[in-house]
């Protein structure tokens, strides 16, 4: 991967350096020499983090051993010969069993969640849900699994763990199309690099405000703020002891130590 390449992807998501920075977990000046081609050798390492960042690495997963992988396209199901891809037609051909999502046309199956995984979007579905119904608010919170066209497209559906949808008119009873205001991905060691990475990209582009990462095992909690302007963009990291606000539920405070986590 060359960095014109790198350059061609960045303005296409139209990401500062300072953005891909935080997102890929690289030091902003290491960014700037690479964009500005100060840097000529970058590390491979460097180089890894800011392709996968800018999502030019998601087309490369392969089928492995677990479950919860990328996968290409298989004669399992019916696709488009032509393009190689997977449709909305194919993901909902899927068995009712089947648990997968579909994102820029490579389905990805996901094993069952944890009960650690359920007792966190539960308690933090409660707190959203009391707050709307204390506020007589109009927005609905959903959880997973529900269907997302998120990208209004027959290319994409995916199944956040947990969303606030304030526009009720993207709801057709059946599944959301376009973006939620809100979304909330409990992180596991087979889904990091595709909820910090993948969908970081996918639900910044779609337009949901604001993002919500939670890392049971680090025992924290990344939220990202995606303003209508870049320089609007904010990332923050809280520990499980910390209050969040919930920015898309005003005056919504979430108090982490005292979930029953």
């Amino acid at each position: 991967m060359d960095i014109e390449s790198l350059i061609r992807r960045k303005k296409e998501l139209g990401i500062t350096n300072q953005q891909l920075a935080q997102i890929s977990g690289i030091s902003l000046g290491t960014v700037n020499k690479i964009f500005s081609g100060a840097t000529r050798s970058p590390q491979n390492d460097t180089m890894n983090a800011l392709v996968s960042a800018l999502g030019l690495d998601f087309y490369q997963y392969r089928p492995g051993s677990r479950a919860d992988v990328i996968c290409e396209p298989s004669s399992a199901y019916q696709m488009d010969r032509n393009s190689g891809i997977y449709t909305l037609d194919d993901y909902d051909s899927l068995p009712d069993e089947v648990r997968a999502e579909l994102i820029d046309g490579y389905l990805v199956f996901m094993e069952a969640p944890s009960v650690r995984h359920q007792e966190i979007i539960g308690e933090l579905y409660y707190c959203i849900r009391h707050h709307i119904k204390k506020a007589k608010g109009s927005c609905k919170v959903i959880l997973s699994p529900v269907d997302v066209q998120l990208d209004n497209d027959d290319r994409t559906v995916v199944q956040p763990d947990l969303l606030i949808v304030c526009d009720r008119g993207k709801s057709d009873g059946h599944r959301i199309h376009g973006a939620p205001d809100y979304v909330a991905e409990v992180v596991s060691a087979g889904s990091r690099k595709r909820d910090y990475l993948v969908k970081l990209n996918k639900y910044w582009t779609a337009g949901v405000r604001e993002y919500w990462i939670i890392d049971p095992d680090g025992r924290k909690v990344t939220v990202y703020e995606f303003g209508e302007q870049e320089e609007n963009f904010q990332m923050q990291t809280y520990t499980f002891q910390d209050k969040i606000p919930v920015s898309t539920c005003t005056g919504l405070v979430i108090d982490f130590s005292e979930l029953d986590l």
